[in-house]
């Protein structure tokens, strides 16, 4: 299977680095995190809301933007930057419908990884791999929720 297009899920400093490195390999990317749940006071003084998608996606960009800051560089030129797109789990998972490989990098908490997969499971297409960067559960207790 040749990999077209990939999801990351989890925007922290793995995630967004991933992300990076699927870019750098020309693989159009979305990058994708929580809501979240308040605003922050610059995000007050422009009269934005919850539901703004500017807010919404706010920590998803966050974690692209220190990527393209990180040194060394995650991007190996600022043009594979381009290819990395934001959204958030609420309102963007089913992009996945398109996607060839999925990677998790939440958390790691079991019971968020698991809640996180059944929500996958209902868009992503058949045939596409997800995959997780887990460092320390087991692959089989993923598997099992």
């Amino acid at each position: 299977m040749r990999i077209e297009k990939a999801a990351v899920l989890g925007a922290g400093t793995m995630g967004a680095q991933i992300a990076a490195h699927l870019a750098n390999a020309g693989v159009p990317t979305l990058l994708l995190d929580i809501v979240p749940g308040e605003l922050t006071p610059e995000e007050q003084k422009k009269n934005l809301t919850l539901e703004s998608k500017e807010v919404r996606d706010r920590i998803a960009r966050a974690g692209l933007e220190a990527a393209k800051k990180a040194q060394p560089a995650a991007f190996f030129t600022g043009d594979n930057a381009t290819l990395v797109k934001v959204g958030n789990f609420d309102d963007d998972l089913a992009k996945l419908k398109d996607r060839d490989l999925i990677i998790e990098a939440v958390v790691e908490n079991l019971d968020i990884k698991r809640q996180l997969y059944q929500r996958v499971e209902q868009h992503r297409r058949p045939g596409s791999i997800v995959a997780s960067n887990t460092s320390g559960i087991p692959i089989r207790l993923l598997a099992e929720g």
